[in-house]
């Protein structure tokens, strides 16, 4: 397998901005320069796709309608695109590249969403909502959802049991059962509580979360009205306990006297 190492990156925010190895510092620059300059020629003639598809009450333009637009923009552009699948843990997404012919490439790193443990199914939507979304981002593109990305997005407000088995979150720089990283936070951990409130955690990490805590409360509320009933119960049983001696004292003060007792002694 040929592996094509880069050179020396610039950077631009969170963009990695490199060539492949080999280059001659003079062709790499020219390399980045022309990468930059079509990009910058794409965005210019970049028409926002037609939003001509029907659903949930809106129009909205699809992934292929965002493709198509890309591609239409990028005609006689020295520019192309990777969108490469990759699924970490319990996450699935998208990494991005830009690249020209020269060696050039835009590297956007990776966009990852929290899935669990899906099924095929769940596992494509996941991708085309990560595609249409990471590379509408990239060349400014205004699309509604698509079909699976509102479909995805559209999740219950609650997730079961079932469903919140295998979900991870990142904890410590390492992939770990969201159950364990939210009883830890419980327990007082106080990455674990950062991990957990953490407003940049994906959405399907919040409605996990948010399940795990509504099924705590529920629950410690089952616990509360358990020990609240004992309690009642005791002070049932202690009342009757009292009123059991109040009668059996009563019970033995009017005890009639045997007649025939003085005539025994």
């Amino acid at each position: 397998m040929v592996q094509m190492l880069e050179s020396q990156a610039d950077w631009i925010g969170q963009i990695c901005f490199k060539s492949i190895s080999g280059l001659k510092p003079e062709d790499a620059l020219k390399a980045k320069l022309a990468l930059m300059s079509a990009f910058v020629n794409v965005q210019k003639k970049l028409q926002q796709p037609s939003k001509d598809k029907q659903g949930y009450g809106y129009k909205y333009a699809d992934l292929n309608g965002v493709i198509k637009a890309i591609q239409e923009a990028s005609e006689d552009e020295d520019i192309a695109y990777i969108q490469q699948p990759i699924t970490v843990g319990g996450q699935t997404g998208i990494h991005n590249y830009l690249l020209n012919s020269q060696g050039a490439i835009f590297d956007f790193g990776s966009y990852l969403l929290d899935i669990g443990s899906p099924n095929p199914q769940e596992y494509g939507k996941a991708l085309t909502y990560a595609r249409r979304y990471s590379i509408s981002a990239i060349y400014g593109i205004a699309s509604e959802d698509d079909t699976d990305a509102k479909e995805f997005n559209s999740k219950p407000d609650y997730m079961t049991p079932k469903e919140l088995k295998g979900m991870t979150i990142a904890y410590n720089g390492k992939r770990k059962d969201l159950t364990e990283v939210f009883a830890m936070a419980m327990a007082g951990d106080e990455l674990a509580k950062q991990v957990i409130k953490d407003k940049d955690n994906s959405v399907n990490a919040k409605i996990a979360i948010k399940s795990i805590s509504a099924i705590y409360e529920f629950s410690k509320g089952l616990l509360k009205d358990r020990d609240k009933e004992k309690a009642k119960q005791e002070v049932q049983d202690a009342e009757d306990q009292k009123i059991k001696e109040i009668v059996d004292s009563k019970k033995g003060s009017t005890k009639k006297k045997d007649p025939f007792e003085k005539l025994g002694e």
